[in-house]
C-alpha cells in the first residue's frame, strides 16, 4: 500500500469513527449515554489495536507489569476521566478508595511544584497502579494508555531511567501509532461534536476531582469546561 492510500484509508476511518461517536453521544447532556459511547469506543479501539498489531512485524514487547510508560503524564478527555470515576466508585471498597485518594492528592501536590519543562521529565508513578506494577483499572483506562505500546522495552526502560534524555528512539510502531492516534482523534471531536469540553486534562491532576466531587460532572454535562486549567 501506498502512502498516499494509507492516509485516504485513514481519512475515512476518521470520518467514520467521529461520526459513530457522536451518534452514540445521544443529546451529549446524560452521563449514561456519554458513558456508554466511551466504552464502546474503546471497545473498537482495543480491536482495533489487537487486529494491527497482529501485522507487525517488529512484535509488540508489552506485558502484564511492566509499567514504565505508566510514570508519563496520561492526557485524559473529560469524559474519559469520568468513566474512569463511574468505574472506580463502582468496584473500589473503602479502603481500596482511599488508598487510591491519598497517592492522587500526592501526586497533584508534587505536580504543582513542578514547571511544564520539569513535569515532561519527573517520572511520577500512576496512582492506579498496584504493588506488582499493575493497572487496577485495566477495563476502564483511558485511551491514551490503551494506545500505547513498545516494539522495545529496553527503549521503555531507558526512558524510564534518564526520562531527562530527549534522543532516546520511539519504540512504537508508526504504522500502528498512526491508525490508533487517528481513532483518538476522531473520537474527541466526535465528542467535541455534541458540544462537549474539547480539553485535554493531565489525569493526575483531574482525577481526584472527579472523584471527590461532583460539581465538575455536572459543569461538564452543561456543555461547560470540566475542570480550572
Amino acid at each position: 500500500m501506498s502512502q498516499d492510500e494509507f492516509q485516504q484509508q485513514l481519512k475515512v476511518a476518521y470520518e467514520n469513527e467521529r461520526d459513530l461517536v457522536t451518534k452514540q453521544c445521544g443529546d451529549g447532556a446524560k452521563f449514561d449515554s456519554v458513558n456508554n459511547a466511551t466504552k464502546t469506543f474503546y471497545q473498537r479501539l482495543d480491536d482495533t489495536i489487537k487486529g494491527a498489531s497482529m501485522h507487525v512485524s517488529e512484535g509488540v514487547d508489552c506485558r502484564q507489569g511492566c509499567s514504565y510508560c505508566c510514570y508519563f503524564r496520561v492526557d485524559v478527555s473529560a469524559n474519559e476521566v469520568f468513566t474512569l470515576a463511574d468505574y472506580v466508585q463502582s468496584t473500589f471498597d473503602k479502603n481500596d478508595l482511599d488508598n487510591l485518594l491519598q497517592k492522587a492528592t500526592d501526586n497533584k501536590k508534587k505536580i504543582s511544584m513542578l514547571s511544564q519543562a520539569k513535569r515532561v521529565v519527573t517520572n511520577i508513578a500512576c496512582p492506579l497502579l498496584d504493588e506488582e506494577g499493575s493497572c487496577t483499572v485495566y477495563e476502564a483506562r483511558p485511551s491514551m494508555c490503551r494506545k500505547i505500546h513498545s516494539t522495545d522495552v529496553q527503549a521503555c526502560k531507558a526512558s524510564y531511567d534518564t526520562p531527562e534524555e530527549a534522543n532516546i528512539k520511539n519504540a512504537e510502531h508508526p504504522v500502528l501509532s498512526a491508525i490508533t492516534m487517528t481513532m483518538l482523534t476522531a473520537a474527541r471531536d466526535g465528542f467535541s461534536a455534541k458540544g462537549m469540553d474539547p480539553e485535554v486534562y493531565d489525569l493526575n491532576e483531574v482525577l481526584i476531582d472527579a472523584l471527590e466531587d461532583g460539581k465538575y460532572k455536572k459543569r461538564w454535562l452543561n456543555g461547560k469546561k470540566a475542570f480550572p486549567s
